[in-house]
């Protein structure tokens, strides 16, 4: 058996939660857009959806890999995340109550995907435990 048939068969699909995270992002942006500072909160949303698109495929990277594998594709998410909060603070030029819809939309939306990515590393440790 070839490496790349034992990663195939140990790590789930990707695409589910790929689809799961860009339809809550989706979401995320209709939200935001009924929000009172729609225009910081669409910000927020967009920053949230760039950095989630830049952590899963890291944390679906770092998974055949192992625990270390794992725990480095979350620390790649944290910083895309870290970047993508300050980058898109800045660049949305949000202050007052826009800064505060711009923190909850992103940080909202931050939460859910981390939810979509803890889901697929637990898909993949399923699988592993159950000899797959």
């Amino acid at each position: 058996m070839t490496q790349a048939a034992a990663s195939a068969r140990t790590h789930p699909a990707l695409l589910p939660y790929a689809l799961a995270s860009a339809s809550l992002c989706a979401t995320g942006f209709a939200g935001a857009s009924l929000a009172g500072e729609a225009r910081a909160a669409l910000f927020g949303a967009g920053a949230a959806a760039v950095a989630a698109f830049c952590a899963l495929p890291a944390l679906a990277a770092g998974a055949p890999h192992g625990t270390n594998g794992i725990l480095t594709g979350f620390l790649v998410g944290f910083f895309a995340r870290m970047v993508a909060v300050a980058a898109g603070l800045v660049l949305s030029g949000a202050r007052g109550a826009a800064a505060l819809a711009y923190a909850l939309s992103f940080f909202a939306l931050y939460a859910l995907t981390q939810a979509v990515e803890v889901a697929y590393v637990w898909g993949s440790s399923r699988r592993r435990r159950a000899g797959a």
